[in-house]
């Protein structure tokens, strides 16, 4: 996964990682959503009006973590139904999933 800044593996965190990406529940993270963590938080400031791309399908936790995140949209091979849910509430509606 590549983020503006940044590209991140889907290596767990760490305990001091998790504090520092501020992220409650890692343990609850898939592989893909670790390595948006990762990604996204080289630089989290960077980005503006960017779109998130993704090398797997998006998952439920991954959409999670999108969903708090400033973006406008998500090019992915791919999206579960549960992770669509999420992003359809995001912009209100007018999140951009490809």
């Amino acid at each position: 996964v590549a983020g503006p800044a940044g590209a991140g593996l889907g290596v767990p965190l760490t305990p001091l990682e998790a504090r520092a990406y501020e992220v409650a529940d890692a343990a609850a993270l898939t592989p893909l959503a670790t390595a948006y963590v990762r990604a996204r938080q080289a630089d989290p400031l960077c980005s503006f009006g960017d779109f998130v791309a993704l090398s797997d399908v998006v998952d439920a936790a991954t959409a999670l973590v999108l969903k708090r995140e400033v973006s406008d949209g998500v090019v992915a091979p791919g999206f579960d139904a549960d992770a669509l849910e999420i992003l359809a509430a995001k912009k209100g509606g007018k999140f951009v999933c490809v």
